[in-house]
């Protein structure tokens, strides 16, 4: 990681490479369990693990920071089992990348304070509202969105 990292940032590079190696060393699902594709380690394993990375490059350890603890870490624990076997699994195994939508203009990283409303409607789910500052984005093949399904939760003076 560290020998690349100068020439990253210069070039505003995302480190293909790196994530690709990343997966296949399982550092993309570090403590998710092996049954759902991951390396299967403990907490402190993952610590190391990013310390490491983000030693060399904290732009490439904030990639890999992203898909375990935003993104898989929700899925692992709050998701369905149809979900985890859908989208834990291939994350990861870093089949997928994921990303983490919280962040709102007015609002911040808040997620108290977050405008963005989800309502359902029927069998389905409708998303209103603006995310911005998506870590992964532009590269991610699935994004975690967080938003919120009753207004009594938010602040009174939004």
């Amino acid at each position: 990681v560290a020998p690349m990292a100068d020439q990253l940032d210069k070039e505003h590079r995302y480190p293909e490479e790196l994530v690709r190696e990343m997966a296949e060393m399982g550092l993309l699902g570090v403590s998710v369990p092996e049954a759902y594709g991951g390396a299967g380690l403990d907490k402190l394993s993952y610590a190391i693990a990013m310390e490491e990375v983000s030693r060399g490059c904290a732009s490439t350890g904030v990639i890999m920071s992203v898909n375990n603890s935003l993104v898989c870490d929700p899925i692992h624990r709050f998701g369905s089992e149809e979900q985890k076997r859908k989208w834990l699994e291939p994350l990861a195994r870093g089949e997928l990348l994921g990303c983490f939508a919280l962040s709102e203009p007015g609002t911040g990283s808040d997620a108290a304070a977050q405008t963005c409303m989800a309502v359902k409607d029927g069998d389905d789910w409708v998303i209103n509202g603006t995310k911005n500052w998506i870590t992964n984005g532009p590269h991610a093949d699935m994004i975690l969105v967080f938003c919120c399904t009753d207004r009594s939760h938010l602040h009174s003076d939004f």
